[in-house]
């Protein structure tokens, strides 16, 4: 049998535990050196079908030992063999778990191809956190079952409990290639391997501080850590081009989902770029801005600041119509009223004007209220009468039927209008 192309993948991503089992095949490459003053061995015992199978033989005593020997297609018997030389466990599991995958990454792939096509319009919805969208989907419902199917094989090979263990792993695992479905699959799946990696470090260096009685680290304990999270960005520099880690960092930043909060708004790709960008400088300076020697009215003028330009850089970029849009969607008195109109079908033209009414109408009664000059009689009679005109207006906008649900789920504000000071 030819060797399988995931050797190679196989030696690099396992770690210290393919290091034993690679120690165990070296020992197996050498001939085996006769021991002096020994009595002949006995002739060997029986084997059982378990250990030995054909065309997956282990090497005779003394001869040169094979991979091809222990590999096989059929992956129970692939299973037996690395238990037959003594791997571990946990050796045998990551090896037929890179071979299943392997032989489900092509179709993997043209799924995932489909999905990229549409990636900007998943991110601009916020499907891309919300499972139970993504399902419904034609290439969502083909990698559920292309993902039943491989974890069919897992728990025929290795069992239904590791299959269980590796759940949880394995759904992070899919949300980050679809996420990542525009990195090459080997730099994919390189990433995600020093991603598991340098959690397990973490892991490992969060449980030596935990077990000590104070449970505080110490500046060692901090240098360590720090040195982990060097090592990673060295890794990742080295795996990823400039222009491919700065992409990772744009999409997985934790301003990419933005325009998954703002309802109505769907920025095209540049502006998505532009504003991702924005808001990620503007959290840089705040954490900057939180780490500096302040009085508090210095702070809070120089947030203020960091505020005002965020607004202007951002106007800038999209255009005085498009960011008076993005304001538009990011405001919830907007978002009551639309979530409304969506309901019922109706443009988002009809929730801007909905809403229109509603700030002309809130500012009319506040100037009736600051107006001095009005006993309280006539202030009363005039906020009645702008509570009259607006609710007919709205039934006007919005129908009134559309008027009637709106009144019972977001008109507390059309009560308020008769409140006097």
């Amino acid at each position: 049998m030819s060797r399988m192309k995931t050797q190679p993948f196989i030696w690099v991503s396992l770690g210290v535990n393919l290091a034993l089992a690679g120690g165990i095949v070296l020992s197996l490459q050498k001939p085996a050196a006769p021991a002096p003053e020994q009595p002949p061995s006995p002739p060997p015992a029986a084997t059982t079908v378990e250990t030995q199978r054909p065309g997956a033989s282990p090497a005779p005593h003394g001869m040169p030992f094979h991979w091809n020997q222990i590999e096989s297609e059929d992956l129970k018997a692939y299973r037996d063999n690395l238990r037959a030389i003594g791997c571990p466990d946990v050796t045998v599991r990551e090896i037929i778990r890179a071979v299943i995958n392997e032989r489900f990454g092509p179709r993997r792939e043209a799924i995932l191809a489909g999905f990229q096509s549409r990636f900007w319009q998943f991110l601009i919805r916020g499907d891309l956190g919300k499972r139970q969208s993504v399902a419904r989907t034609e290439w969502g419902r083909a990698l559920d079952d292309l993902r039943a199917e491989r974890q069919k094989l897992i728990a025929e090979v290795l069992g239904h409990d590791y299959l269980s263990t590796e759940a949880e792993l394995q759904s992070r695992r899919a949300s980050l290639e679809q996420q990542r479905s525009w990195l090459p699959a080997d730099k994919r799946d390189r990433l995600m391997a020093l991603e598991e990696q340098y959690q397990q470090r973490l892991a490992d260096w969060a449980a030596s501080v935990g077990s000590r009685p104070d449970r505080s680290p110490t500046a060692e304990d901090s240098a360590h850590m720090q040195a982990l999270q060097k090592d990673f960005a060295d890794a990742e520099k080295q795996l990823l081009t400039p222009e491919e880690l700065k992409e990772l960092r744009l999409r997985e930043s934790a301003d990419a989902d933005w325009a998954g909060a703002l309802p109505g708004f769907e920025p095209t790709e540049d502006e998505w770029r532009s504003v991702t960008q924005l808001r990620s400088d503007f959290d840089l300076a705040q954490s900057d801005l939180a780490s500096a020697d302040l009085t508090d009215p210095d702070r809070q003028a120089k947030q203020k600041q960091l505020e005002d330009k965020l607004a202007a850089d951002t106007q800038e970029a999209l255009g005085a119509d498009r960011f008076a849009q993005y304001e538009l969607a990011g405001n919830a008195q907007f978002q009551e009223v639309r979530s409304i109109t969506q309901r019922y079908g109706l443009p988002d033209s009809i929730a801007t004007e909905a809403y229109q009414v509603q700030q002309a109408a809130v500012a009319q009664a506040d100037q009736v209220r600051n107006n001095a000059d009005l006993t309280p009689e006539d202030r009363q009679s005039l906020l009645a009468a702008i509570q009259d005109q607006t609710q007919r207006t709205l039934a006007q906008t919005l129908g009134q039927q559309v008027f009637s649900t709106y009144q019972d789920y977001s008109g507390s504000w059309l009560q308020d209008l008769t409140h006097a000071p």
